[in-house]
């Protein structure tokens, strides 16, 4: 096994393979299976632009790219979600592509997920899917999803009875969080990329998920097993989670999906972040054309139907959805509606020193050690501190040429 990594490793970090248009990727499972499968057909269909797939370790793969790309030594095109857009971008590691991208390639994709691979007046990929939390329902315990979040917390004095809970989510978590920071009208950054995180509709948020765990409604600092564990259970009468989850659903768990509830103090509908995964060419890329071809391939509609089919991606083709077998997948159909809800994750670069010191904040005010307020305040300053010592944003890069 032990080889076998090493061996993966080298001819991940190696020179490109010069005969094809070499594609990293960080996919398991029916995932692989499917992109595999739309590869081997345009491998069959174009024997003179053949596209080399190599798998990559998810947790090693930003830091292989950021550091191969520039040397010459990485793929030609990578699948990524969205968020790392922005540093890339800035480094001149990943190349515009807006040049190739008429109106008729954008307008098949979701116009949140395409939007999500723009940057600074460039496009720099093309979506594959898109994610983001739902909310997942035990029928058998809850026959209508609730409106609300009222609806939602009334849930509650009769899962107490049993020892449950009416939600399990990955509450100490900002990506877990954000739906209840945006349904109450908080944000993390502005429109210009400033740091928005200490506002009182943040503040407002924080104390409602404390008031979820204080009240037994939701459990404290619930992780994906605990949450798994107790939905599979019947101890928690609703998760709320991603498309990732269904493989974590018991075979007998009579289940169904549904967009998150309106909060109640707002009116608005709870929003989660939406992440957008898609096909993003390298600045290094031998063949920048054929490159482009292979992605506007696995882009395709008909590629989207196989991953959609075989993966049950949320894939960013509205088209691909017209497909009676993707059509009836009422958990496809789920996701793609909670769409229209969603707020995509800041591509800045800034945003990844958020994580931490939120997280942090969150846990310390679920378990009551902290004010809301004083703890959205540390988390600004902390994060602004980082933000004061990262390089400054490079000009915008030209649009891409044949």
């Amino acid at each position: 096994m032990k080889a076998a990594l090493l061996a993966l490793a080298l001819v991940a970090c190696g020179p490109a393979d010069e005969k094809g248009v070499v594609l990293w990727h960080a996919y398991t499972g029916l995932e692989r299976t499917a992109l595999e499968t739309t590869a081997a057909q345009w491998n069959t269909a174009h024997p003179d632009n053949q596209v080399v797939l190599v798998a990559v370790p998810y947790d090693s793969f930003a830091d292989k790219l950021t550091s191969a790309i520039p040397r010459g030594n990485g793929p030609d095109l990578f699948i990524y979600p969205h968020d790392r857009i922005g540093d890339w971008a800035d480094a001149g590691t990943i190349e515009p592509i807006e040049f190739w991208v008429d109106d008729a390639r954008a307008d098949r994709f979701d116009e949140q997920a395409i939007g999500a691979m723009a940057y600074r007046g460039s496009l720099w990929g093309l979506p594959l899917s898109v994610k983001s939390l739902a909310l997942y329902t035990r029928t058998d315990i809850v026959p209508t999803a609730p409106e609300t979040t009222d609806e939602l917390v009334a849930l509650a004095p009769a899962m107490k009875a049993k020892s449950g809970f009416a939600l399990a989510y990955a509450n100490v978590d900002l990506y877990g969080h954000a739906p209840w920071l945006h349904g109450f009208g908080g944000r993390v950054m502005d429109d210009d990329g400033n740091l928005a995180i200490n506002s009182r509709e943040a503040a407002d948020a924080m104390t409602f998920a404390r008031k979820l765990v204080a009240d037994g409604i939701a459990p404290a600092d619930a992780q994906t097993p605990l949450v798994a564990s107790l939905f599979n259970e019947g101890k928690a009468a609703t998760v709320m989670s991603g498309p990732w989850f269904v493989t974590d659903i018991g075979k007998n768990v009579p289940w169904e999906v549904h967009t998150l509830p309106v909060v109640s103090a707002t009116g608005k509908r709870a929003a989660p972040f939406l992440g957008a995964e898609g096909v993003i060419m390298s600045a290094h890329a031998k063949d920048k054309q054929a490159a482009f071809a292979v992605m506007d391939a696995l882009t395709s509609d008909a590629a989207a139907i196989v991953r959609a089919r075989t993966a049950r991606q949320v894939v960013a083709n509205v088209h691909a959805y017209d497909d009676p077998d993707v059509a009836k997948d009422p958990a496809l159909r789920a996701f793609r509606a909670q769409l229209e809800h969603t707020v995509p994750m800041p591509k800045a670069g800034a945003m990844r020193m958020v994580w931490t010191p939120y997280k942090t904040a969150l846990g310390e005010v679920l378990a009551g050690r902290a004010q809301p307020a004083e703890a959205l305040l540390g988390v600004e300053s902390e994060v602004a501190q980082y933000v004061s010592h990262m390089a400054p944003r490079k000009p915008a890069a030209k649009k891409a040429k044949p």
